[in-house]
């Protein structure tokens, strides 16, 4: 298949690009330092994977340093889903993953990456790293890769282990600990309870992780109003 130049690739985007639907998602994306087109997700998620049936490390040079969202958000899902070995793969996240600056970015790359499935340890040793950083969105990457990859019955135990000695005072970081706890009080209630009970959690993680069971329509009522007094 005949590679995609980036002129061809930049006048395909502002074809998609949307005012309207652009001015919506800087709404949800704020602290980002590029500027958008709005083009929809499902849109690029087929340029992605044109470009990964073409020379994709090619177009990955191309566009080192462009922040365009719409750039960086197809940087990341080529990347995630290139062919190529797991090793290179995790090299290219371990280049791409400092250039994350919002949470749409982050966690729609995290949930492309499903490679991952077939290499959980390795995967595993490379987030650690970040699950320490003092960056954010390096943070919230960990973390929503571990609710997406790492909450079944072998790693459940790894995952609420760490979760609470996670202490970075970013908003983005903590929604994404909240979330991941939510996600595994509906998949492995008994274990997560014990860690609400435990209130090992940040009290601010603990009374949104609260909030956002409560929200889900896969948790009981009676779950619901039991949660209420563990709240801070």
């Amino acid at each position: 298949m005949k590679t995609m130049t980036m002129d061809s690739l930049m006048e395909r985007l502002e074809v998609l690009a949307d005012p309207i639907y652009r001015e919506f998602n800087e709404s949800l994306i704020p602290g980002s330092s590029g500027k958008s087109l709005g083009v929809r997700m499902p849109q690029l998620r087929v340029l992605a994977k044109e470009i990964c049936r073409g020379d994709w490390r090619a177009f990955l040079r191309e566009t080192d340093g462009n922040n365009l969202y719409e750039i960086v958000m197809l940087r990341g899902l080529v990347i995630a889903s290139g062919p190529c070995a797991f090793e290179e793969r995790l090299s290219l996240l371990g280049t791409f993953i400092p250039e994350i600056e919002n949470w749409a970015v982050c966690d729609c790359v995290a949930g492309s990456l499903h490679s991952v499935k077939k290499h959980l340890p390795e995967m595993l040793d490379f987030l650690k790293p970040y699950l320490e950083s003092a960056h954010e969105f390096e943070v919230r990457f960990a973390v929503v890769m571990l609710m997406d990859y790492y909450l079944t019955p072998a790693y459940i135990d790894c995952v609420l282990g760490t979760l609470p000695s996670l202490r970075h005072e970013g908003y983005y970081v903590k929604m994404a600990v909240a979330w991941a706890v939510s996600v595994a009080f509906v998949k492995y209630r008994s274990q997560t309870l014990e860690l609400l009970e435990s209130r090992a959690l940040d009290p601010w993680v603990q009374n949104k992780s609260i909030q956002k069971c409560r929200e889900s329509r896969r948790v009981s009522a009676e779950d619901k109003q039991m949660l209420l007094a563990l709240k801070y």
